[in-house]
């Protein structure tokens, strides 16, 4: 039998003549290709997939003053420039890629709200029609917080990434700031400038 509705989801029993279904029988494991844009988690395989790839949680702050405490803050802010630059590329192909007909602000608030599913903060980002105008960047409770090295590029330098390949152009990013008060990381994403 079929159980529909929220008391199924509760565990309450069902209507009259109908057994009882455990939730986890009601929602089957989802294919590992999905393409979709949500976070998906495959019990039967122990794999957590978001944008097309595998993933796996981890402690993003310590992740970030351990990197910094071992090979200093400027490095530690290179390298994790490097990777989140690389993988914000990926993502933005991926999204682009599965999302053919969508319009620019449309991916962008793919990539918003991909922020919001894996819990790196409230996202807000303001583009300009203006291509030499800076994008402002806005995280509210943001998962690594701090104004220089590996976590002053763990959240901005994704974004850098991503947005260099949704609007066709290299972008860099200018200025970071973390608001302790307010619990908000704020940046600046410009035009890469020929050197």
């Amino acid at each position: 039998m079929w159980a529909t509705g929220s008391a199924a989801l509760r565990g309450v029993k069902p209507e009259s003549g109908q057994e009882e279904i455990e939730l986890r029988k009601l929602v089957a494991p989802r294919r590992r290709d999905t393409v979709d844009n949500e976070l998906v988690l495959d019990r039967t395989r122990a794999e957590l997939h978001f944008f097309g790839r595998r993933q796996a949680v981890i402690d993003p702050q310590s992740l970030c003053s351990h990197l910094d405490s071992l090979v200093g803050a400027v490095v530690g802010e290179v390298i994790m420039n490097n990777l989140e630059t690389r993988i914000g590329r990926e993502d933005g192909i991926w999204v682009r890629k599965t999302n053919p007909t969508a319009t620019v602000r449309e991916l962008v608030d793919i990539l918003v709200d991909g922020d919001l599913q894996t819990g790196m903060g409230m996202t807000k980002v303001m583009l300009s029609d203006d291509p030499k105008a800076p994008i402002r960047i806005e995280v509210w409770n943001p998962a690594v917080k701090g104004d220089k090295g590996a976590a002053k590029s763990f959240l901005f330098s994704w974004w850098c990434g991503a947005l260099s390949v949704i609007l066709g152009r290299e972008l860099e990013v200018k200025e970071a700031h973390h608001d302790e008060k307010a619990n908000v990381m704020k940046c600046e994403i410009t035009p890469r400038q020929a050197e």
